[in-house]
């Protein structure tokens, strides 16, 4: 992964029921299925540094995403390299999704409109279905690369 701007989804991995506080959001009933985390990396070292930071422990959590990673398996990223900020599209692409559930209100979205930018599913989301559907929206997106962790 290089250190350029883009957007990228977090793909965890829950294989037991969990309660997690989220800082002041508040708190999260984890089930067994499969977590979506969308973000950008626009800042420093793009989303090799932003995608670095999330594979480890935040001592002192930052983002809502760094009270759940710790007690999640990554088990795939999704990115593309690109310029314009996509998180808030692909969190409505994954948020239309038929089998999409938005397990806390507000999650990595309280600096936007959007529900959530945390999406739970029982089954793991198909990147092949997400890449076609971010295809036929965003028609000016670039490559989505899929990374597994």
């Amino acid at each position: 992964m290089r250190a350029r701007p883009g957007t990228y989804a977090l793909i965890l991995n829950s294989t037991r029921k969990k309660n997690i506080r989220i800082g002041k959001l508040g708190a999260l009933q984890v089930k067994r299925g499969f977590y979506v985390y969308v973000g950008s990396a626009f800042g420093p070292g793009g989303l090799r540094a932003r995608i670095s930071h999330h594979q480890r422990s935040a001592s002192r959590p930052h983002w809502h995403i760094d009270y759940l990673t710790p007690h999640l398996q990554l088990d795939e990223i999704w990115y593309t390299y690109d310029p314009v900020y996509r998180e808030h599209e692909w969190a409505g692409i994954l948020a239309a999704r038929r089998a999409s559930q938005i397990p806390l209100p507000g999650f990595g979205s309280s600096d936007c409109r959007c529900n959530s930018h945390l999406f739970f599913f029982h089954s793991r989301p198909s990147s092949r279905s997400f890449c076609r559907n971010v295809k036929n929206s965003l028609s000016d997106d670039e490559r989505i690369f899929i990374e597994a962790s």
